[in-house]
């Protein structure tokens, strides 16, 4: 209390928690779901909160794939509070990163105040924190719990009350995201402690009572009670969720290197000094959280969910806060001049020449030019701006103006998702159809499988010639469109959603009426 009331008085702090809160939510209402992930979590929490039944995840009447039940009720509660929105389903995950830079802060605070202001400033500038807060999924709230963990550890070390908290946002994590929230927080204590035979901190993590209380209550009470509700969910809980996953080794690569920016050559430089060059290493929270990024980084890509990565940036933000502080405290001017010329060398190259190059590989790239373009420019100043005062020798100002640099791109980032909706959402269509369809009237997508139509209109909709959605047990109306007709020509009115490029081998059937085209779909009708 005493923390938070030294942070109420203090107006730098509150004018930086208040600019935070404004470029974290201004966006999170403005477009439609990207299906299909944002599609299957809203739809999924819109039915708990609609049924009532929050041990039952599913969309409609299909079951979907349950790890994620944490964020589903959370989604459920934000219904109810904000109403039927994008913003209800969005919130928790904006929530989330402000979360995520507040146990970034809270993790450097243990040097200093300008070294929990630099991870802050850090943390909340880099695409990988932007990015999850601002889908409806649960990504940003498994990295801003396990990023909770991961400060209650560093600050463990000192006072073992954090471990409170530490050992609550495992469990919590576990209940957001499975088993990974709590395992892969354990290997990283161990990992650590096993590196720098710093067996303190893994004695009191794992020994300290008020720790195994806590995660045996929360952690095996919720499964006590998934088994009594729902034996079922335990099974499904093996299943994978649709996870954002990026083909091949280069749109991994490429995928991973972008989470970093606009940090990246001082990560590096950070990283480089980090490593230990001996056996055992030297006992430091810098290690600690190097260790801690590289256990959640690779879990992340050896599962193929890239969202994922997120998990590694509040730790890596904290490590690097803790460096530069450290840096400009010793006047050590060499490490910083030598993560400027890495950021100038790599980001240069990458972000200015090798961008044509990203839009064959992700096509959200392609649809979001006109947001890149800006953004580019205003990544062009950070780096500017980094290189400008680390020439002059001004410290105080590159502390306080590089930051603020960088978080200036997060403006014409948010309408990278504005773009992105117009090819993958189904807004439009679905409001119409939420205020058209009446009765028994039937819902088809042909060739096409939009999760989100569900929660635009809280109705079945049925599936033909699509690739089911992975995480979700549904099953196809009808195998293929030429058996359409037996529906369309039936006594109720039958609404078709298919992309205006796609052509079926079977005509269509008589008495098409047009009711609307919306970014390539068309919805149309029998009547």
């Amino acid at each position: 209390m005493l923390r938070l009331g030294k942070f109420l008085r203090s107006k730098p702090a509150l004018l930086f928690g208040a600019l935070l809160f404004y470029l974290y939510f201004r966006g999170i209402s403005d477009h439609g779901l990207i299906d299909p992930v944002e599609g299957i979590n809203a739809s999924v929490g819109l039915h708990m909160f609609a049924a009532g039944n929050y041990f039952v995840p599913k969309i409609g009447e299909a079951l979907t794939a349950g790890k994620t039940m944490l964020y589903w009720w959370l989604s459920a509660l934000s219904l109810k509070l904000f109403g039927w929105s994008e913003f209800s389903v969005r919130f928790w995950s904006a929530l989330s990163g402000l979360g995520m830079i507040w146990a970034s802060s809270l993790a450097a605070r243990e040097r200093s105040s300008r070294s929990a202001w630099l991870a802050a400033g850090i943390c909340a500038s880099m695409t990988g924190c932007f990015v999850v807060s601002q889908i409806a999924s649960s990504h940003a709230l498994y990295s801003c719990l396990t990023a909770i963990t991961m400060a209650g550890a560093v600050r463990s070390r000192t006072n073992k009350l954090w471990l409170i908290p530490a050992h609550l946002a495992s469990s919590l994590a576990f209940m957001a995201h499975g088993a990974s929230g709590l395992f892969l927080a354990w290997m990283a204590v161990i990992a650590y402690s096993v590196l720098s035979e710093d067996w303190d901190m893994m004695r009191n993590f794992f020994t300290w009572p008020a720790g195994i209380i806590i995660t045996i209550i929360f952690a095996g009470f919720y499964l006590v009670a998934l088994i009594i509700s729902n034996p079922e969910l335990i099974h499904f809980m093996r299943c994978q969720n649709h996870i954002y996953s990026f083909g091949g080794i280069t749109g991994c690569a490429v995928f991973v290197f972008m989470c970093f920016v606009p940090w990246t050559g001082f990560m590096i430089r950070a990283l480089f000094e980090t490593i230990p060059k001996k056996f055992p290493a030297p006992q430091s929270s810098e290690l600690f959280l190097m260790v801690w990024a590289g256990v959640f980084g690779v879990a992340a890509i050896a599962s193929g969910d890239m969202l994922a990565v997120s998990s590694c940036v509040p730790a890596l933000s904290a490590m690097l806060g803790l460096k530069l502080d450290a840096w400009l405290a010793t006047k050590k001017l060499y490490s910083v001049r030598m993560s400027v010329m890495l950021n100038v060398l790599i980001l240069v190259p990458v972000l200015y020449m090798l961008l044509p190059f990203t839009v064959n590989i992700f096509p959200l790239v392609k649809a979001s030019l006109l947001s890149l373009i800006p953004w580019g420019i205003l990544g062009a100043l950070a780096l500017f701006a980094g290189w400008y005062y680390t020439r002059t020798k001004q410290i105080k100002k590159w502390v306080r103006n590089v930051p603020a640099a960088a978080l200036l791109c997060l403006m014409p980032l948010a309408g990278v998702f504005n773009l992105a909706a117009d090819t993958y959402s189904v807004r439009d269509i679905g409001k119409k159809l939420g205020t058209t369809i009446e009765g028994n009237e039937t819902v088809i997508q042909y060739g096409v499988n939009y999760p989100s139509v569900y929660f635009y209109t809280f109705r079945n909709s049925s599936i033909i010639d699509a690739d089911l959605t992975p995480g979700v047990q549904e099953k196809k109306f009808l195998e293929d469109f030429s058996l359409i007709g037996k529906v369309w020509g039936g006594k109720e009115r039958v609404f078709l959603i298919m992309r205006e490029d796609m052509h079926s081998e079977e005509p269509l059937p008589q008495n098409v009426s047009h009711i609307l085209e919306a970014e390539d779909i068309l919805l149309l009708s029998n009547q």
